[in-house]
Parts: C-alpha cells; sequence; structure tokens
C-alpha cells in the first residue's frame, strides 16, 4: 500500500487546526502522513501543531520562518516520504473516502495528476457541489493542446485554480523540479500550469472530497495585502507565456488568459481601499494610476472580449472616473 503525504501549510490559524487537522486523521485510507509546516506563525498555531503531533505519530511537524505558502509547500515537498502528494489547506474539510479514492484512481490509471469534485461553502449555509467528469482520462497533450476546459476551477474539467482536491505523483513533481513560487497568493496556479507542462496524463472523478470555505470580503480585507498587483504581476507573467506556448492560435484561451489578468487586476485596485490599510486619498490614486499603467504595458493585445466601464476607463486613462468607480464599488460592497 502506498504512502501518502498530505502537506499542510499554518500561518496563524489556531481557530483551524484541531477541526482541519481532525478531517485528515479520519480519513480511510490508512498510510498517510500529515506534514504540518508552521510557516513562522505569531499566534498558538505552532504549539497546537506540535501537541498534535505527540497523540499521533502520523503527524509531522516542521517550523519555519515566514516566506508564505508556497515555500511552505515546496519545504512539504522536500520532507514528504510518500509516493503520492495531497495538499490541504487547514481551514477547508476533507472527506473521510477522498484519499482512498484519490489513490484508486491513481492506482487504477498510473496518471501522473488526479483531480476530485469539490463543494463551495460561502458560510452562509449556501454550498454549491462541484462534481469533475465521470473516470475521464486524458494524455497530458491532450490537456495541453486544448487547453480551455481546465481553465475554469468550476469546470467538470477544470484543473485551476486550487491544488487541493487532488492527488499528485511525488516522483513526477521532484524529477521535473516542479515547485510553487515564493508568491503569497496565486501560488497554486503557476504551480498547477508548469506542472501540467510536464504530466504525461490526467485523470478526473466525479466523486465530491472537498469542502472549500470561501473567504467574505471581510476575511479577504485581513488576508491580501496592499500591494497585491506585484503579485498577480508575477504569476500572470509565468502562466500567460507558457499557456499560449501550447495554444499559439486558440483565440479562448488567450482571452481567458488575458481576462483573468483583467480581474486580478481589477481586485488589486479594489483592495487599494482595503479599510484595515491606512493611506491617503493621493497616495491611493497614485498607484491605481501606477498599476493601470503596468497593466496596459504588459497586455498583448486589448481586444480580449472585455469591455465593462472600469476597463474602459483603464484604457482611456481616465483615472479620475476610474478612482470613484472603485470607491463606490467598495461602498456598495462593504457588507458583502
Amino acid at each position: 500500500m502506498k504512502k501518502v503525504s498530505i502537506v499542510v501549510p499554518v500561518y496563524n490559524m489556531e481557530q483551524f487546526i484541531e477541526s482541519g487537522v481532525q478531517c485528515l486523521r479520519e480519513q480511510t485510507y490508512p498510510e498517510i502522513e500529515i506534514l504540518l509546516i508552521d510557516d513562522g506563525s505569531t499566534d498558538h498555531s505552532a504549539s497546537l501543531c506540535d501537541r498534535m503531533a505527540e497523540s499521533d505519530p502520523r503527524i509531522r511537524v516542521a517550523h519555519t520562518k515566514n516566506q508564505g505558502p508556497g515555500p511552505a509547500r515546496n519545504l512539504g515537498i522536500e520532507l514528504a516520504t510518500g509516493e503520492y502528494l495531497h495538499f490541504f489547506d487547514v481551514d477547508d474539510y476533507l472527506y473521510p473516502q477522498a484519499v482512498a479514492l484519490l489513490v484508486e484512481a491513481m492506482e487504477t490509471t498510473n496518471a501522473d495528476l488526479v483531480v476530485g469534485g469539490f463543494e463551495v461553502d460561502d458560510q452562509n449555509k449556501n454550498k454549491r457541489a462541484i462534481p469533475k467528469a465521470d473516470h475521464l482520462l486524458l494524455t497530458g497533450e491532450q490537456v495541453r493542446r486544448n487547453f480551455y476546459p481546465h481553465m475554469f476551477m468550476f469546470g467538470e474539467q477544470g484543473i485551476l485554480q486550487s491544488a487541493c482536491f487532488k492527488l499528485f505523483q511525488t516522483r513526477t513533481i521532484r524529477e521535473n523540479n516542479v515547485q510553487f513560487p515564493s508568491l503569497r497568493r496565486n501560488e497554486d496556479e503557476v504551480f498547477l500550469v508548469e506542472f501540467v507542462n510536464v504530466v504525461k496524463s490526467v485523470y478526473f472523478i466525479p466523486n465530491i472530497l472537498y469542502r472549500y470555505y470561501a473567504n467574505d470580503h471581510a476575511r479577504l480585507w485581513k488576508k491580501v495585502t496592499y500591494d497585491y498587483f506585484d503579485i498577480i504581476r508575477v504569476s500572470s507573467n509565468r502562466i500567460i507565456p507558457l499557456v499560449l506556448g501550447w495554444n499559439p492560435e486558440n483565440v479562448e484561451v488567450r482571452n481567458k488568459l488575458l481576462g483573468d489578468f483583467y480581474y486580478k487586476t481589477f481586485q488589486s485596485i479594489w483592495f487599494l481601499f482595503n479599510p484595515n490599510v491606512k493611506r491617503t486619498h493621493r497616495q491611493r490614486y497614485d498607484r491605481m494610476k501606477e498599476i493601470t499603467e503596468t497593466f496596459l504595458s504588459d497586455l498583448p493585445c486589448r481586444d480580449f472580449g472585455e469591455n465593462p466601464a472600469v476597463y474602459r476607463y483603464m484604457c482611456k486613462k481616465q483615472y479620475g472616473l476610474l478612482y470613484l468607480r472603485m470607491a463606490y464599488f467598495t461602498w456598495k460592497h462593504r457588507n458583502d
């Protein structure tokens, strides 16, 4: 029976650790190790991890300085002794049969990557189940040659954006030196695209394995840095050339890539209005202008199917209207 290493980055998550680790301990698949990577937590997360490791020999803990979830997961990959790897976020939930079903699929197909279904919980008791394709096996070349169906997290063949609810061949990651980038967000997408670049096969199963708890705006304000744009620019500039290289003539893929870059840029401007970050109107305005000019200079083309007011203001460099629009958007969604 092959071992599964479950890598769990932990940073200031003391209110979630016990419940998150407990669902891993309750997995019906017996041959697992749980790698808790304490990413320089400043609350009681580190001591909670150590305490849980004392009560369960399957749990191992590593403590490191705070570098973000990407380097924490890379350390987990380095420490893993399992033939398979699963990545778990400690504030989510993994169903008891999840690892067993993923391993069964991996053993049946010997795929490099198995993708399962998941559900989204917005914490207002609204749940949405996202099953994946029913036991669909694709070669890596098939996935890369038409990547469009795999770009949608909520699609039945979706691979992006999260590394969770999946099982990876450890040797494929190590032999190709695939790593998470040192980014505070969007590190999953870069890792997944670079992993897809080297896989020989991908297998989808319909089973709902994972419950993902979506962030509301208040929690996003606490988690996202003021300069989010610097992060998404790095991730987009790594993803876009690679995927376009697989699909040079595919307009749908190009439009989706550039549309995602726009949406994340929109978010980065919105995050400038974070009420938890004290900035003057002039500071927010100047940074908004700088983000817009950098975004437009990075775009290989401006016609990719987007035409909302914010994008028109950006293209026309109508910064006053753009600022007012984003301030209104922040006010309108302040209680979401």
